[in-house]
């Protein structure tokens, strides 16, 4: 009887690590940091991943550059601070995002919101990542600064 329930146990355990290998390797996502990525970029080409960070702005950086191929007309890209001075921004790091995504979503980001793309690294190009984000999630909102008290 003791050998029948290990045996089982053993079975369980067999097949659980198999389904949950499959998962990763199905779904190909990892969290990384955003100074892991920065260091290696190359290391995440063609990698879905989950990066977080705090917006800092909107810009046009990561658009109408040939080799990475994000048009300004279907996308806008975002810059992320720098993790370690949050008033610098990250530019090494180059993300787009399909314009729909904010006109659909409703989706509204402001200097300091802290967030999480689950994006995908499609380039690698001037030594630096190039990503398009699938998803943004907003996990807090920056405290707003009334006008009057500056």
């Amino acid at each position: 009887m003791k050998k029948l329930l290990l045996t089982i146990c053993i079975y369980s355990l067999f097949f659980a690590s198999l389904n949950s290998s499959a998962k990763t390797k199905a779904t190909n996502e990892e969290n990384v940091s955003l100074k892991a990525l920065v260091a290696e970029p190359k290391k995440f080409l063609n990698k879905k991943i989950f990066i977080e960070g705090e917006f800092h702005s909107f810009s046009s950086l990561p658009l109408d550059y040939e080799k990475a191929k994000r048009s300004s007309e279907d996308f806008i890209g975002i810059i992320l601070s720098r993790p370690d001075k949050k008033e610098i921004p990250l530019v090494e790091l180059k993300i787009s995002v399909p314009i729909k995504m904010f006109k659909e979503n409703t989706i509204t980001l402001n200097s300091g919101d802290k967030i999480r793309l689950n994006s995908k690294v499609y380039a690698y190009e001037l030594g630096e990542p190039w990503l398009e984000a699938k998803e943004i999630e907003i996990l807090e909102k920056a405290a707003v600064v009334d006008k009057e008290e500056s």
